[in-house]
């Protein structure tokens, strides 16, 4: 009789369980794994808007430390010895880190350890400095990058342009080095849009373009503000939804009071349930100078929502075909966002087609079960 196989033990590593791009992946792909062949565990060092879905999962939790700690602190040797604590007690057979600071800390433990280390690229520490700085992106610890060169058994990157930097700069081999794209569970529920928009108070007869992001610089908001008036002039029934929160949400708020937008922008703050919204918009809109692969993309083509995003960022222009299965603009020039939207606003069919079409796109590609039998195989292969 063949032997049972072994299941897997990974462990992943994140900073937090915060509203984020990375937390909401690790999320989606920890309840896609076959549970048969993978054990999932999940360290992180505080809470945050997710917390209570991750201890709802039914996942094997594991909080390394109390506190938002930074890499160049004395908090390193604790946290790491504390990982490597749990990596053999726990029999870990593999780490996979999903930021910055996790992958500094996991790092540590598993070559204190003897555990394969799996670089799950989220954030821009591969991004050029100057792009960085032209496209507001905080630099903070990511001058650090070059001290991890080569030191990860895998690195996963999320789009092609990450590849190729992470392999022209010697960050990692390029048989090491592998684009695996984010994924989202393609279940829906059902929602009574015209509830949901009474209970927030949006009018009968109001195109509602979504934006549903955080709020700083990078998620240039700006933009929004600044062709609202125009748009507002042509397509009176357009009212921007604004979901998110972060450090510059009083000053956005501000910014609208004093143009005068308040009829036509209408900021809601944190929201837990980004589908609920996406089930009331008519249109999303993410305007971003930094993304890589933005899950909120992912979920407004789940939900048929044409996408207007940017172009030239991340992987959008991978998978977003203008006019097709979605619209891309240029992050920087205002004129190609409002003459896209005015479009939008008034043509009911061009918005069915490209959501129709955006849909397809996401059920071909971005299955969370495909994403997450493609990591399975890559952690079949390492252990192996």
């Amino acid at each position: 009789m063949k032997p049972a196989q072994r299941k897997i033990k990974v462990l992943h590593l994140i900073r937090s369980l915060g509203l984020g791009g990375a937390e909401t992946n690790l999320l989606n792909l920890a309840g896609a794994f076959d549970t048969e062949r993978i054990e999932t565990h999940v360290a992180y060092s505080h809470g945050g808007e997710v917390e209570d879905r991750f201890k709802a999962a039914d996942l094997r939790l594991f909080k390394y430390a109390d506190g938002n700690h930074r890499v160049k602190s004395l908090h390193t040797l604790l946290i790491t010895l504390r990982l490597a604590r749990y990596i053999r007690k726990q029999g870990i057979d593999i780490v996979h880190t999903h930021n910055f600071s996790g992958h500094v800390w996991g790092l540590l433990a598993a070559k204190l350890t003897g555990t394969k280390i799996i670089e799950h690229v989220h954030d821009f520490r591969y991004t050029p400095h100057d792009e960085l700085v032209r496209r507001h992106g905080v630099l903070d610890q990511y001058r650090f990058t070059p001290y991890l060169r080569r030191r990860s058994d895998r690195v996963v990157v999320l789009t092609r342009a990450h590849r190729d930097h992470v392999v022209a700069h010697g960050y990692g081999d390029a048989n090491q080095v592998l684009e695996i794209p984010n994924g989202i569970p393609l279940t829906t529920t059902t929602h009574d849009a015209g509830s949901i928009r009474r209970r927030l108070g949006i009018e009968a007869g109001r195109i509602v373009v979504l934006t549903g992001a955080r709020m700083d610089p990078s998620k240039n908001i700006d933009l929004i503000l600044r062709i609202a008036g125009p748009l507002a002039a042509s397509a009176p029934q357009i009212l921007f939804l604004i979901a998110g929160s972060g450090t510059h949400l009083a000053e956005y708020e501000a910014t609208c009071r004093q143009r005068g937008l308040d009829a036509h922008v209408r900021f809601i703050g944190f929201h837990r349930d980004m589908e609920e919204l996406l089930a009331t918009a008519d249109v999303f809109l993410l305007p971003s100078f930094l993304e890589l692969h933005s899950i909120a993309i992912l979920e407004a083509l789940k939900m048929q929502v044409p996408v207007v995003a940017s172009h030239g960022v991340g992987c959008n222009d991978e998978f977003i075909e203008h006019g097709v299965n979605g619209f891309l603009c240029d992050p920087f020039v205002d004129a190609p966002w409002i003459e896209v939207l005015d479009r939008l606003a008034s043509d009911p069919e061009s918005r069915r087609a490209a959501g129709s079409a955006g849909f397809a796109t996401c059920r071909r590609l971005f299955d969370i079960r495909d994403t997450a039998a493609r990591f399975a195989r890559l952690y079949g292969d390492l252990v192996a």
